[in-house]
């Protein structure tokens, strides 16, 4: 799943390499930054995340197994880094403002390698798309322990078993979970997909 240069680089990172894990940043940054905001669907509470899971993952690189797959590794630090936020969020609404302030933090260049996008943020981008509003606003219809295992398995690529391993449950609710959750998006999406066949 990784090439050769970025398990070259993980190498050179393991050992204390400071440059290469910065070339690994740069490579995973943008992907991470997607997978943050198909759970969170928030511009500023996803980059919060993107700089918590490289901090994260530099910090405890001593605890990543060589022979695992790096990228699958600090996708599961932001996964649960989303994961942590969305609970928290249900208790601060009311502190929207101080997360504003960090992130013109952000923005004035505290951890530029991975605060820096150049063209139109990704945020934008995804708004443009219909049908991912709609595929959002029809996520946020399912219970949160369905449309985790969704995004998981169905965004990320995670399989049951990792899904059971990383939600600490057993892989035959994972597959009733998505069997479920699948059956509802369809219902949800329905009359789009009939607008799209006579449009």
């Amino acid at each position: 799943m990784t090439d050769e240069r970025e398990q070259q680089l993980v190498s050179a990172a393991l050992t204390g390499d400071k440059a290469a894990f910065g070339e690994l940043v740069d490579r995973l940054k943008r992907p991470v930054f997607n997978l943050c905001m198909a759970h969170l669907r928030d511009e500023a509470d996803a980059m919060d995340v993107v700089q918590d899971t490289f901090l994260k993952a530099y910090t405890k690189l001593e605890l990543f197994r060589p022979d695992s797959n790096f990228r699958a590794w600090v996708y599961r630090i932001a996964a649960n880094g989303c994961i942590d936020r969305i609970r928290r969020r249900r208790i601060r609404r009311a502190s929207e403002l101080d997360d504003h302030l960090s992130v013109e933090a952000l923005e004035e260049g505290d951890l530029p390698a991975v605060g820096t996008w150049g063209r139109a943020s990704p945020f934008t981008q995804q708004a443009r798309s219909q049908l991912g509003e709609r595929l959002g606003a029809a996520l946020d219809t399912l219970p949160e322990t369905m449309r985790q295992c969704v995004l998981l398995c169905d965004v990320h690529g995670y399989s049951y078993q990792e899904i059971a391993e990383e939600m600490g449950i057993p892989k035959g609710t994972v597959m009733s979970r998505l069997f479920y959750a699948r059956r509802r998006l369809q219902e949800q999406l329905e009359d789009y997909r009939e607008e799209a066949s006579h449009g």
